[in-house]
Parts: structure tokens; C-alpha cells; sequence
């Protein structure tokens, strides 16, 4: 998932004291289509297959999309549960700007190529993860302004329902996942014919962010991508091709980055 530069009134609420602990993970990630030769590189790389498994994922909003349109993702995956990302704000200030790795084509999906954006100098993004359920009721009460009620204020499920949450994008993913020391490099298949290689560092201060931004870029130039602009994630694909009016109004906030097919049209123009 990436995004462009979010508005103002999209900052997310303060983080929870316990959202700065085992949920508050910051993940640092950079996408990249993929080809045949990447396996070939990642093992010459030292790179260790840890899993190769397929999963689905449901993602939830408001009618209005309020969560989405604040940059807020709260997802069930199957065999992990409930999970909300959103943006690291802290001591840094803003939300750090997305960035990027060199275009190779994956056989079996169409190419997308992304748009040139002139709003940040990278593409790379950061989220944080929050796993901790009364944590997760609590933000999507503030973003939402409810207040939680005392028989669902930790429990993610009875919360959507008395939010009033709805499935917005389902989907199936199947990944292969590697290691190399500190980085995970992820390449994803979704059932609807997108595929999308991702390179992933977790920390969990924002002051760690710029060292594992070096860590993404020194590894992407040594998988022989050196990118410049953002390429869409899942997400962005997903929600271009089948709920446009979604997608729009996620574009239009700068939410994520627009997503041109050049399979309808090489020369389209943002």
C-alpha cells in the first residue's frame, strides 16, 4: 500500500500508550514489479525463502470512507486477525514522505506504470502497525468521533459492527517470503492478476526510519532496481479497477497515487 502527500486534516489522533509497544510497529517498505530473474537475484543475495503460503484479506470503512480518506487501513487477514495501519506521526512532525526501484515487468500481470510525481523525491513508505484490539477500537473511535462502548471497547469484530464498518476490497494473496539479515522482501500474487514485489524493514522508533530507508535503497540497487517513481501496491490497483468512485476519492486526497494501465493506453496523462 503507498500514498501520496496526505492533507493536513488527515493526521492521525495521538498514538495510545500502548501503541508504542509491541503494536506500534513502523513498517519502512518500497513495492517493485518483479520478473523470472528476481528469485535468481535474491538467492545470489543470500536471501532465505522462509514461506510460501496464500491468504486473504478483507479491508473495512464507513460508508464515507473516513478511515481511508484519513489514511487509515483496518484489515482482517486470514490466520492473523485484526490489524489497523496508519500513518507514523510523532516528535518528527509530519508524516515522513514516501522513496524508489527500477520497473521489471512480471509475465503474467499487466504493467502498470506509475505516474511522475512531483510532490516527493521517494516512494518508499512508512506505516505504523497496530495489533493491540483495545488500541484499535480506540483510534477508529477517534477518527470515527464515538466513543467505545464498555461491551466492544476491546473487541475489533463488535466494534465494526457497532461502527457500522463495511467490507470494501477483498482479496487473495499468494506470497513468497524471504529474509536477508534484517530485510523481508515479499513477492505477491493477488487473484486478480496484479503481482508486486515489496522490500520491508521494521523498527520502532520514527528516528530509525532514515537508516532503514539506506538499508531498502542499497539492497533495491543491488537486485538491479534503482527507482524513481512509486509503483502502485495491491491496494491501489484493486481499488482503481473496481471501485473507481473509491479510488478517486482517495486520489484526489492524495491518499495513494494514481495508477496508469499502459495496456489501455500508453500515452494516457495524469
Amino acid at each position: 500500500m503507498e500514498r501520496g502527500s496526505a492533507p493536513e486534516e488527515a493526521a492521525a489522533p495521538a498514538l495510545q500508550p500502548d501503541e508504542g509497544q509491541i503494536s506500534g510497529a513502523i513498517e519502512v517498505e518500497q513495492k517493485f514489479l518483479f520478473g523470472p530473474s528476481t528469485i535468481e537475484k535474491l538467492v545470489e543475495l543470500g536471501a532465505i525463502l522462509e514461506s510460501h503460503v496464500s491468504f486473504s484479506d478483507s479491508y473495512y470503512d464507513v460508508h464515507d470512507w473516513s478511515l481511508t480518506r484519513q489514511d487509515h487501513w483496518l484489515r482482517e487477514r486470514e490466520g492473523v486477525g485484526w490489524e489497523l495501519k496508519c500513518p507514523p506521526v510523532g516528535e518528527m512532525g509530519s508524516k515522513e514522505t514516501p522513496c524508489a526501484a527500477e520497473i521489471t515487468k512480471h509475465p503474467s500481470a499487466p504493467f502498470l506504470q506509475p505516474p511522475k510525481d512531483t510532490r516527493s523525491s521517494h516512494v518508499a513508505t512508512q506505516y505504523r502497525e497496530v495489533t493491540s484490539p483495545q488500541s484499535i477500537v480506540t483510534r477508529l473511535c477517534g477518527l470515527l468521533d464515538r466513543d467505545p462502548g464498555e461491551n466492544w471497547k476491546s473487541c475489533v469484530s463488535k466494534a465494526v459492527e457497532e461502527l457500522g464498518l463495511e467490507v470494501f476490497a477483498s482479496f487473495v494473496t499468494t506470497r513468497r517470503k524471504y529474509r536477508v539479515g534484517d530485510l523481508h522482501v515479499d513477492l505477491d500474487e493477488a487473484d486478480f492478476g496484479y503481482a508486486v514485489g515489496e522490500v520491508e524493514v521494521v523498527v520502532q522508533r520514527l528516528e530509525d526510519v532514515p537508516e532503514a530507508l539506506e538499508k531498502i535503497q542499497k539492497f533495491c540497487r543491488q537486485l538491479g532496481l534503482e527507482e524513481k517513481t512509486a509503483i502502485p501496491g495491491k491496494m491501489s490497483v484493486y481499488l482503481h479497477r473496481f471501485t473507481p468512485a473509491h479510488y478517486k476519492a482517495l486520489t484526489e486526497a492524495g491518499i495513494v497515487r494514481k495508477v496508469i494501465n499502459t495496456t489501455e493506453g500508453q500515452n494516457e496523462k495524469v
